[in-house]
C-alpha cells in the first residue's frame, strides 16, 4: 500500500484549521500547527478515508522545555548551548559575527545560527535572565576579587587565575577564613546571617551579561532591565543565590578540612553547616519573596560528588544537607517555579532523595562519571526527573569526529523520544580544545530528526 504525506504549514489557529478539535499550546493560547496526513487510496486527501492524523503543534522554546519537564510531547527535544568564553567567541566569529566578543548584543541571532534554544551555564539554561539582590556592601580587599557566584560577599576569597593561551581567566578560592578554626567556639554566631543586610533585595540585578564576557566584573557591570523584554524572547526569568550548602561550607573552611570535619569533627561541622544552612534559608526566603513572583526559573546547585562517587557518604548527606534542601525546595514551590538542581559526577546514591524533595531538572549528567551513561540514566530517572546535559565535554567533545557526536545524540533521541523529559545540551561548559564542528554537530543532528518524532 502506497503512502502519499502532506505537510501543510499553517498560520491559521488550530480552532479554525480544524474547527472539531480543541487544541492548545502549553500556556492555554492557540499556536500555529504543522498538519500531516497521511492517505492509502484517493488523490483527494480531504475526500479520502484518513488513515492517520498527526498534529505537532510549532512549540517556541520556552513551551518547549516546559512539555519536557513535564513529560508532556514536544515538537523537538529542547537543547541549550553551554561554553567557555573562547569557545563562545570561536564560534561567534565561525558563524561570521563581526562583533564576536560580544555576547549581550548577539546571543540571540547566534542561538538562531547554532540551532540551540538556550545560553546556559553551568548549572542552568538561563546564563542572560537569570538575576540575583543587589549587593551594596564592601568590595573584596586586594589581592582577592570579587567572583562570579558573589562568595566574596560572604568573605569567602578568591584570586585571578588566567590561562593566556585561551585568553582565559577565573576565580580560584584561596585562604578559607576559617581554615584555622579549632572548635565550634570558634564560629562566630550569627556570621553569615549577619551579611544579609548588604543585599538590596527590592533590586534584582544580572550579572551574568557582563560576566560571560570577562570573568572579573565590577558594580558597574550590573544590568537592570526590562523583564518583558527577556519574555518577549521567550527567555525563562530566572534567580537563585546562595543555595550550594556544602560548596559554601567548603570555601569557608576548606574543603579537605571540611571534609575531615564530617567524620573526626562533628561538632564543628554541626555548627558551620548550621550557620551556612540558616543563612541560605534566609537569604532565600527574602529573594523569593521579593522576586518569585516574577520569576519562572530557579537554579541550585552542590557539587557533592566526583566522578566516582559521592565525596562524603550518602547517611551524612541525609543528616546533614538533605533537611535544609527539603526546606529551600517547599519555599521554592511555593511560588510555582522549575527547580533545577545541578551536581556533576556520579550523584546516584543522592539523586533518588533530591527527587523525592522535589526537583524538576536534574543537570548536568555527566556522562563520563562511572554509572552516568545514557542507559543507565535512562533507566533509572527516565519517568522520575527532565534531565539537562548527557554531551559529554571530556572525551566525545574534544577527541571524537562529527560522525561519533551525532550518533550520540541520536542515541539520546532513541531512549527518550518526544515524549519529554530529557534538554540536550552539553555536560558542563564546552572546553577550549574542542573543535567547533563537534559543537555544530550537536545540534545539527537534533534538527535532522525532528521530523521523525
Amino acid at each position: 500500500m502506497s503512502r502519499n504525506i502532506c505537510q501543510i504549514v499553517s498560520r491559521f489557529w488550530a480552532l479554525e484549521l480544524l474547527p472539531h478539535l480543541t487544541l492548545k499550546s502549553i500556556d492555554g493560547q492557540p499556536t500555529p500547527i504543522v498538519l500531516i496526513v497521511w492517505h492509502s487510496k484517493h488523490e483527494n486527501i480531504w475526500k479520502s478515508g484518513i488513515n492517520m492524523v498527526s498534529l505537532r503543534f510549532m512549540m517556541n522554546k520556552k513551551e518547549r522545555v516546559l512539555a519536557a519537564v513535564n513529560f508532556k510531547g514536544v515538537d523537538r527535544i529542547p537543547t541549550s548551548y553551554r561554553g567557555l568564553k573562547y569557545v563562545s567567541e570561536s564560534l561567534l566569529k565561525y558563524f561570521g559575527f563581526e562583533e564576536y566578543t560580544v555576547f549581550s548584543k548577539n546571543y540571540i541571532e547566534f542561538l538562531k545560527k547554532l540551532g540551540a534554544d538556550f545560553w546556559g551555564m553551568g548549572h542552568n539554561i538561563c546564563y542572560f535572565s537569570t538575576f540575583h539582590p543587589r549587593y551594596i556592601g564592601p568590595p573584596p580587599k586586594p589581592p582577592y576579587i570579587r567572583d562570579g557566584v558573589l562568595y566574596y560577599t560572604l568573605g569567602i576569597n578568591a584570586k585571578l587565575v588566567k590561562i593566556e593561551k585561551y585568553n582565559y581567566e577565573y576565580a580560584a578560592y584561596v585562604d578559607p577564613p576559617l581554615a584555622n578554626a579549632q572548635s565550634a567556639g570558634d564560629i562566630k554566631k550569627g556570621l553569615l546571617t549577619s551579611k544579609l543586610n548588604l543585599f538590596d533585595f527590592d533590586t534584582m540585578v544580572n550579572m551574568l551579561y557582563s560576566q560571560k564576557e570577562k570573568a572579573v566584573t565590577s558594580e558597574s557591570d550590573e544590568i537592570d532591565y526590562s523583564f518583558s523584554e527577556l519574555r518577549n524572547n521567550h527567555e525563562f526569568i530566572a534567580c537563585g543565590s546562595f543555595n550550594s550548602l556544602f560548596i559554601m561550607c567548603s570555601y569557608l573552611r576548606g574543603m579537605e578540612q571540611f571534609l575531615m570535619d564530617l567524620y573526626i569533627n562533628k561538632k564543628f561541622a554541626e555548627c558551620l553547616i548550621g550557620e551556612a544552612g540558616d543563612f541560605i534559608l534566609e537569604f532565600n526566603e527574602k529573594e523569593l519573596q521579593g522576586f518569585g513572583r516574577e520569576a519562572e526559573f530557579y537554579c541550585c546547585w552542590d557539587d557533592v560528588a566526583d566522578q566516582r562517587g559521592m565525596l562524603f557518604s550518602p547517611q551524612l548527606f541525609k543528616k546533614y544537607f538533605l533537611p535544609v534542601y527539603k526546606k529551600l525546595f517547599e519555599n521554592v514551590k511555593k511560588y510555582n517555579l522549575i527547580l533545577d538542581w545541578h551536581c556533576c559526577g556520579n550523584v546516584n546514591e543522592v539523586l533518588p532523595m533530591m527527587i523525592d524533595a522535589g526537583i524538576d531538572i536534574f543537570d548536568v549528567v555527566q556522562t563520563s562519571a562511572k554509572d552516568m551513561d545514557l542507559e543507565n540514566v535512562h533507566k533509572k530517572y527516565g519517568k522520575k526527573v527532565c534531565v539537562h546535559g548527557g554531551i559529554d565535554v571530556q572525551k566525545l567533545l574534544i577527541q571524537k569526529r562529527p560522525e561519533d557526536v551525532k550518533k550520540e545524540v541520536k542515541k539520546i533521541i532513541e531512549l527518550w523520544g518526544d515524549r519529554g523529559g530529557i534538554i540536550i545540551a552539553p555536560a558542563h561548559e564546552i572546553e577550549p580544545e574542542t573543535p567547533l564542528e563537534n559543537v555544530v554537530a550537536i545540534y545539527d543532528v537534533l534538527h535532522e530528526y525532528s521530523i521523525q518524532y
